[in-house]
C-alpha cells in the first residue's frame, strides 16, 4: 500500500506528475484497498453454499429445518462445522447429503436428480394402452414406476400391464394349497375310517396339516389384498418429449449460435422461448442472463437491471451469480446510480476464478472517480474520510499478518 503514497508527496509540475483526478483515483484506491482488508480481517468468517439441481425446483432441508427457498440457492450465513442436507423433488429419489463446511469456504453442490420411474418415448407405435389406459403416443415421453410389465401386441396395439412385484408368490401359492387341501382332507378321511384309541379326533399330523394350510390361504389373502392396491394405486405420467432437457440443451445451443451471428432480436426471441418451454432446466437462468446481456448492448439499462437482479434473487447459480452482480454494477453506472454500483460489486462473492478481489477493487475506484467528476461535492467526503484511514493505517501497522 505504501508504494501509492508517493503520488500524494510529490508536487505536480506542469505536464507532468498526475493530475488532481489521477491523485484522487489512487486516494480512492488506498480507502478501498484499506477499508477491505480491514473489513476482512474483521469480519466473521461465514460460509457460503451455492445448491443447484437438475431439474431445478427442489425442496431443501438444512439440519431438519425447511427452507422458503427452492433451489437454485445461496446459503450466505453458514457457520463452519457438520451440516445436514436433504434435498427432495416430487418423482424423483430423495437425496441426503452430509457436509463439513470449513470457515469462509465458498462451495457449490450440484444435485443430479436419479428419477423413480423410466422414462420410454414409443416412436414406433401410434397408440399403446397402459394400465387399460388407451394413450397417444406421438411427441410423448412416458413416466412410467419401476417394475415388472407384461408386454403383449394387440393387432396393431401394444398392451402395457404392470405386474406385482409378489405375482410370484400368489401362483406359487395358487398351485400349492389345492394340493396341500387335498392332503389333508385325505389324513382327514383316513382318521375318520381307521379311528385310533386317542383323546383327540383327529391326529397329529392331519391337525397340521391342516394348520399349515390356513397360514397359506392367509398369507394368500393379504397378497390378494396388496395386490389389489397395487393396481389402484399405478399411476404413470407423460410430457412432451419435445420439451425434455436433452432437447432445451439442443435449442440453446443453436441459440447460441445465432448470438455469435450478431443476430440480437432473432437470439432474444429464441432465448424467450427456452425460458417458457424449458422452465425446470438450467437454460431458463443461462437464457436470462443472456437476454439480460442483450437488452445491455442495447440500451435497455432499465430492463436489464430488472433482469440482471431477478437472476440474482431466483436463480442464483455459481457460474452466474458474480457475473450478474458486477453487470448489474455496470448498469447503475451507466444511469448515474454511483452508491448502488459500487453497493452492487460488495454484494459479489468471487467465487467466479474470472474475478479477484483487487480486479474488483480497481473497478470500484473507477465507479468512484467518476463519481468524483459528475458530483464534485463528493470530494469533501473523501477529505473527511482522511483521518479515518490514518486511523486503519494505524490499525494495520499493529496488525504483523498485513503486509505494507
Amino acid at each position: 500500500m505504501l508504494k501509492y503514497m508517493k503520488y500524494f508527496t510529490e508536487p505536480i509540475a506542469p505536464g507532468k506528475g498526475l493530475s488532481i483526478i489521477g491523485k484522487t483515483t489512487l486516494l480512492l484506491l488506498l480507502i478501498t484497498l484499506a477499508a477491505g482488508a480491514y473489513a476482512q480481517n474483521s469480519a466473521p468468517q461465514n460460509s457460503l453454499l451455492f445448491i443447484t439441481s437438475s431439474p431445478m425446483g427442489a425442496m431443501v432441508i438444512l439440519d431438519g429445518n425447511l427452507l422458503i427457498e427452492q433451489t437454485p440457492l445461496l446459503l450466505k450465513t453458514l457457520s463452519a462445522g457438520k451440516r445436514r442436507l436433504k434435498i427432495s423433488k416430487e418423482g424423483f429419489k430423495e437425496q441426503t447429503l452430509k457436509l463439513n463446511i470449513a470457515a469462509g469456504e465458498i462451495a457449490s453442490l450440484n444435485i443430479e436428480f436419479e428419477r423413480g420411474y423410466f422414462s420410454p418415448s414409443f416412436t414406433e407405435e401410434k397408440n399403446i394402452v397402459i394400465h387399460k389406459t388407451n394413450e397417444d403416443t406421438s411427441e410423448r415421453l412416458f413416466n412410467i414406476q419401476e417394475g415388472t410389465y407384461n408386454i403383449r401386441r394387440k393387432k396393431d396395439i401394444l398392451e402395457i400391464k404392470p405386474q406385482f412385484p409378489q405375482q410370484g408368490l400368489i401362483n406359487a401359492l395358487n398351485l400349492t394349497i389345492p394340493i396341500t387341501l387335498s392332503f389333508s382332507a385325505l389324513l382327514a378321511i383316513k382318521d375318520i375310517l381307521y379311528p385310533k384309541d386317542q383323546v383327540l379326533k383327529f391326529s397329529p399330523a392331519t391337525i397340521s396339516s391342516f394348520s399349515v394350510n390356513i397360514a397359506m390361504i392367509g398369507i394368500d389373502v393379504v397378497l390378494w389384498l396388496r395386490r389389489g392396491k397395487f393396481k389402484k394405486n399405478f399411476s404413470f405420467t407423460h410430457e412432451d418429449l419435445s420439451r425434455s432437457e436433452s432437447v432445451a440443451k439442443a435449442h440453446y445451443e443453436n441459440v447460441e449460435n445465432i448470438l455469435a451471428s450478431g443476430k440480437l432480436d432473432e437470439a432474444l426471441h429464441f432465448y424467450s422461448i427456452i425460458i417458457n418451454d424449458y422452465r425446470e432446466t438450467i437454460y431458463v437462468p443461462l437464457s436470462l442472463y443472456k437476454i439480460a446481456k442483450i437488452h445491455y448492448i442495447m440500451g435497455k439499462y432499465s430492463l436489464a437491471a430488472l433482469e440482471f437482479q431477478l437472476i440474482i434473487d431466483k436463480y442464483p447459480l455459481a457460474e452466474l451469480y458474480d457475473k450478474a452482480q458486477k453487470d448489474l454494477a455496470g448498469v447503475f453506472v451507466k444511469q448515474g446510480l454511483y452508491e448502488a454500483g459500487i453497493e452492487q460489486l460488495d454484494e459479489m462473492v468471487l467465487f467466479d476464478p474470472l474475478f479477484s478481489r483487487e480486479g474488483i477493487d480497481y473497478y470500484r475506484c473507477e465507479i468512484l472517480e467518476r463519481w468524483l467528476q459528475k458530483e464534485k461535492q463528493v470530494l469533501d467526503r473523501l477529505i473527511e474520510s482522511l483521518d479515518e484511514i490514518g486511523a486503519i493505517i494505524r490499525r494495520f501497522k499493529r496488525n504483523s499478518s498485513l503486509p505494507l
